[in-house]
């Protein structure tokens, strides 16, 4: 389910307030709340960012987020990923994690721009991110989601792959 975002998560509280099954049953994929997609976003994280490059090819980027008023903000350096967020600012945005043997993925997909107002800066919280990455980010992106869509699945040890717990970081569920 996708839903159209135009202002901060307490305003869907209409939109996400069908109750949540009780457990998810085996092999199902739930598709998530937008509340709940939030609350997965809220603890920020490594995200992957979804843009098209300045010479018309798709381009994906690791990215370490942080969440603030409804937006979704991130830390770069000077290059390519900035000239094509100017050049096309339409951008994917995904994260993904594990919890209580369920695998989910969240997708916002929404508008980025570089940040250039100190006030907002401030306000967002970019400035206490740590970027994962060993080069500088002095530039800040804020994206502002129009759409917000998330699954969850559960785990089997037979659709783990062999390995699965050193590629993605989460144990296979036994």
């Amino acid at each position: 389910m996708d839903a159209t975002r135009t202002a901060p998560p307490a305003a869907h509280a209409a939109l996400t307030a069908a109750p949540q099954p009780a457990r998810l049953a085996a092999h199902a994929v739930e598709i998530l709340r937008i509340r709940d997609c939030w609350a997965l976003l809220q603890g920020g994280g490594v995200g992957r960012l979804a843009l098209v490059a300045v010479d018309g090819a798709p381009d994906l980027y690791p990215v370490d987020f942080t969440v603030h008023d409804g937006c979704l903000y991130v830390r770069s350096g000077p290059g390519s990923k900035l000239a094509a967020l100017a050049a096309r600012p339409q951008v994917a945005f995904e994260t993904d994690g594990s919890d209580g043997g369920c695998r989910w993925s969240v997708v916002v997909r929404g508008q980025a721009a570089r940040l250039d107002r100190d006030d907002e800066i401030e306000a967002s919280g970019i400035l206490d991110l740590v970027s994962s990455s060993p080069t500088p980010k002095h530039d800040f992106v804020r994206i502002t989601p129009n759409r917000l869509s998330g699954r969850r699945f559960r785990v089997f040890p037979e659709t783990a792959p062999q390995g699965a717990e050193q590629i993605t970081g989460a144990p296979r569920v036994r």
